[in-house]
């Protein structure tokens, strides 16, 4: 069984992160099939990156240690390159991408690894989650390549 990111976001210090996610988006967010969705966890920051498909637009929302939220929205038709980082791929198991480097029109990359919130919570090792995570990340590169031409 799933856990998804509405459930995953409820529990201990991410609750704050999907608070922000409500106050900005509302509930649609979780529900509806226009949002993609994928949270990072890293030691500096709390992230959840939204690919709106009607908008076009890839929202960054930053928590940091000190609650401090940073929310940025980007453009996809600024988006010049997507790069999508394998290890080890396979055809047979058809392996995900690990992450991926997003660089937008100006030079600015983005880097979208979900692997880091392995590092951060232990929850993140198990592997209804992982394959959880790694579906949603798969979802969110399709959902960006769905709103713009590269």
């Amino acid at each position: 069984m799933s856990i998804p990111l509405k459930e995953r976001l409820s529990t201990g210090d991410l609750n704050k992160l999907r608070s922000a996610a409500v106050l900005e988006f509302t509930e649609d967010l979780f529900e509806s099939d226009n949002y993609c969705s994928l949270e990072v966890l890293s030691s500096g920051q709390q992230q959840l990156f939204i690919v709106n498909r009607n908008d076009r637009t890839l929202t960054v929302l930053s928590l940091s240690p000190d609650m401090s939220l940073k929310k940025e929205t980007l453009f996809t038709e600024k988006i010049i390159s997507l790069k999508e980082y394998f290890e080890e791929y396979s055809l047979k198991e058809n392996t995900p991408p690990r992450k991926i480097e997003v660089v937008f029109i100006g030079g600015r990359t983005l880097m979208i690894e979900p692997g880091l919130s392995m590092e951060e919570d232990e929850t993140y090792r198990k592997s209804d989650i992982t394959s959880q995570i790694e579906e949603e990340f798969e979802n969110l590169i399709a959902a960006l390549k769905n709103t713009v031409v590269l």
